[in-house]
Order: structure tokens, then C-alpha cells, then sequence
């Protein structure tokens, strides 16, 4: 929830200096660069302006943390095999003190789930279920916030883009009310041209990122389901051991 809050106060800091630094800009009319007949790529990119490096700061975090998020979440780092057969054998064995030291403190999905549950042996099937399900439901939401942040990345590049052209071309019009006939033309051609270019720096960072997202999405939904079929029948070992 901290996360979350601290990346909305950011997104909404990012817009105000944006705005400010753009409004700056488009009180001189008389910066607006030299007719060129063709751009080259450093050209657009610092056409782009502040909105441009936004997104590039955006589109490296994102790589960064679908990096990272490619490496970790994993049905095998949620789901080690050593540690699945080393439950299977206590729970069978009714050894409950050393299932509790075994999956305490640690963070996988799994681990957590068995020792809530273990916990309460003793009560009835639905209490041991119940708190199963419920710290399941927390782990699980873990997991989709891990990977909600590239959705969030993929969804603001390409609106700060847009936000990049529209100024863009806010200034392009602003610049032709006030310049000679002669190049009128051509400075609307040069403004639009570059001002497009934020609304393609945003596509550029979103796609890749919305497209690791729904990867991501599916490889939860395994884990998530893994997880779920083998606590069905850890829970089934736990209340045979209840019952006798």
C-alpha cells in the first residue's frame, strides 16, 4: 500500500515539473529551432524535451524491473522441489513441530500457507482451511502487485507521449500566429514533426512492457495454480493427522 501511494505521489510530481517546465519553454516563441531538411535521431530526442527523458526514465525502471521480476518469479523459486518433498514427508510423518521450523521465515508462496495452516492443528477442517485460503489470497495478491507496476509503466509512457505531442503542438500553432508568412509552413511541418516524436518514445516503452506483463500475468496464474493443487493435498495430510 506504501509502495503504491509513494508511486502515485511520484507520477503526480513527474506531471507538475513537466508542466511547469513546458509552460517555461512557450513563453519564447524565439527558441523554436532552425528549419532542418532532415532530422537526425539526436535531433528528435531533444525535441522531445523534458517529457522524452521522462519516459526514458520510465522505460529504463521498467526494464530494470521486468528483469528482475524475470529471474525471481518463478514457479521454481515459489514452488523448490527440495522443500515440497521435505513437507510431504513430515506432514506424513506427523512431525508438525518440524514442519513450523521448517516453513518459518521463509517467503515462499507455499511455505507460508502450510504454516498457517499447521498452526491450527487441532481445530476444525474449515478453520485450517480457511487460514490457508486467506494467507494464499494475501500471497497471491503479492505476486499481481510485483508485476502491476510494469502495467502501470505501460499504461503512462504512451499518455505522457500524448501529452508531449499535444503541447508539441499547442507550441507549433502558437509559433505560426507569430511568424512570417514564408516559413509558417515550414515551422508547423518542423513542430509537428517533433512533437510526435514523445507520442512514439511512449509506444516504444509501453509495448515491451505490456507485452512482459501479460507474460508475467500467465506465469502467476501457474504459480498461483501450483500452488493451490498442492496445498489441497498437504491439507488433506494435515487433517488426517488432526483426526487421529
Amino acid at each position: 500500500m506504501f509502495k503504491g501511494k509513494l508511486f502515485f505521489l511520484f507520477v503526480v510530481c513527474i506531471f507538475c515539473f513537466t508542466l511547469f517546465s513546458y509552460s517555461q519553454d512557450s513563453t519564447d516563441t524565439s527558441t523554436i529551432p532552425p528549419v532542418q531538411q532532415n532530422l537526425t535521431l539526436w535531433d528528435m530526442i531533444k525535441a522531445g524535451g523534458v517529457i522524452l527523458w521522462i519516459i526514458g526514465v520510465l522505460g529504463f525502471i521498467g526494464l530494470v524491473w521486468a528483469f528482475y521480476l524475470l529471474l525471481t518469479l518463478t514457479p521454481r523459486r515459489e514452488l523448490p522441489s527440495t522443500l515440497i518433498r521435505r513437507l510431504f514427508h513430515l506432514l506424513q510423518a506427523g512431525d508438525y513441530k518440524g514442519v513450523l521450523e521448517l516453513c518459518e521465515g521463509r517467503d515462499e508462496l507455499i511455505a507460508k500457507m502450510i504454516f498457517a495452516g499447521v498452526k491450527l492443528v487441532g481445530h476444525d477442517r474449515y478453520v485450517i482451511q480457511d487460514a490457508m485460503e486467506s494467507e494464499g489470497e494475501r500471497g497471491a495478491s503479492i505476486l499481481w502487485q510485483r508485476i502491476s507496476y510494469l502495467n502501470n509503466i505501460a499504461v503512462l509512457a504512451p499518455l505522457l507521449g500524448l501529452l508531449g505531442t499535444v503541447w508539441g503542438m499547442m507550441q507549433a500553432f502558437g509559433a505560426i500566429a507569430f511568424n512570417d508568412a514564408q516559413v509558417k509552413g515550414l515551422t508547423m511541418a518542423y513542430s509537428v514533426a517533433t512533437a510526435m516524436v514523445t507520442t512514439a518514445g511512449g509506444l516504444v516503452v509501453a509495448i515491451p512492457a505490456m507485452a512482459i506483463y501479460f507474460y508475467l500475468r500467465g506465469r502467476v496464474n501457474r504459480i498461483i495454480a501450483e500452488v493451490e493443487a498442492i496445498a489441497s493435498e498437504m491439507v488433506e495430510l494435515i487433517l488426517r493427522g488432526t483426526r487421529t
